[in-house]
């Protein structure tokens, strides 16, 4: 059994690593940045219950697949109250950006930095929901692995997902305009 203050210090910590990158994927589950923090609390509260030697390297994946299921049913709590169309995923909570300015930042830096995000959050909001999930939890720093266990699917399809997502948001004109040498992959062979 783990001391208490080993565990508090424990959770406090996975809370600091890991409350913003939850927050911006359960957003953009739920679409609602109010939900999305109940589905992110509810994940901790849970892993208040944990302990560190029991999650060991899981954790992470653990926290992501918890959150991910309290998402989930809170957007069918929500669907049973006002119904599927009041729940849109083009929502304003989701094109919103939370990142903060620092006197020492670039305004015109931001701005366009700003942009970039709104243009492939955009173009996230199009992908199938599976890739879109995929993205999301790959660009949080989740392994295919990690990604595969919260999703419940394959690695092998995991990857094929994140392929796929990538190679939309790559093929896409707005990308091929924002990023020309990085979206066309070159066909010759590499030494």
């Amino acid at each position: 059994m783990d001391p208490p203050a080993d565990r508090q210090r424990w959770v406090l910590g996975m809370l600091a690593a890991h409350e913003q990158a939850l927050v911006r994927y359960a957003t953009r589950l739920v679409g609602d940045p109010d939900r999305a923090r109940d589905a992110v609390q509810h994940a901790f509260v849970k892993l208040c219950d944990e302990s560190p030697g029991a999650l060991g390297d899981r954790a992470v994946a653990w926290l992501f697949c918890v959150c991910r299921n309290r998402a989930i049913d809170l957007v069918r709590q929500a669907r049973r109250e006002c119904g599927f169309d009041d729940l849109r995923p083009e929502s304003s909570a989701m094109h919103t950006t939370h990142e903060p300015t620092t006197r020492e930042s670039d305004p015109a830096a931001h701005v366009e930095a700003a942009d970039l995000a709104g243009v492939l959050r955009g173009l996230m909001a199009a992908l199938p929901r599976l890739q879109a999930e995929t993205l999301d939890l790959w660009s949080a720093g989740l392994s295919y692995r990690e990604i595969a266990a919260v999703t419940g699917k394959t690695e092998g399809h995991v990857r094929v997902l994140a392929h796929r997502g990538l190679s939309a948001l790559r093929a896409h004109p707005l990308v091929r305009d924002l990023l020309p040498d990085a979206a066309v992959p070159s066909t010759s062979a590499h030494s």
